[in-house]
């Protein structure tokens, strides 16, 4: 099942077409193209705070774990971070 579409302004039926625009409030440029996707929305209320304290209480355990743990690991783990960081900064700036 699909759960987005894009399509060229100009693929689009006059009917669709006059849909969009009337939804967008605006015309639509024949250069232009029209996306749309389907989503459950964010959680809200009393459902949101409790999945965001559920993460939060995720979080803090997985702070936890690194708390304790050896300087030489915690040195080796920010070492590993600062590698990824520089390679992604490398690909970023360095492309092809």
């Amino acid at each position: 099942m699909q759960n987005g579409a894009l399509r060229r302004v100009t693929e689009l039926s006059a009917v669709t077409r006059q849909t969009m625009e009337a939804l967008l409030g605006r015309s639509l440029k024949d250069d232009e193209a029209v996306s749309i996707n389907v989503y459950k929305p964010a959680p809200t209320g009393d459902f949101r705070q409790q999945i965001s304290k559920q993460l939060l209480e995720r979080i803090d355990k997985t702070a936890a774990k690194y708390t304790n743990r050896p300087d030489n690991e915690i040195e080796a783990a920010h070492e590993l971070e600062s590698a990824i960081d520089e390679a992604v900064h490398h690909v970023r700036h360095h492309a092809e």
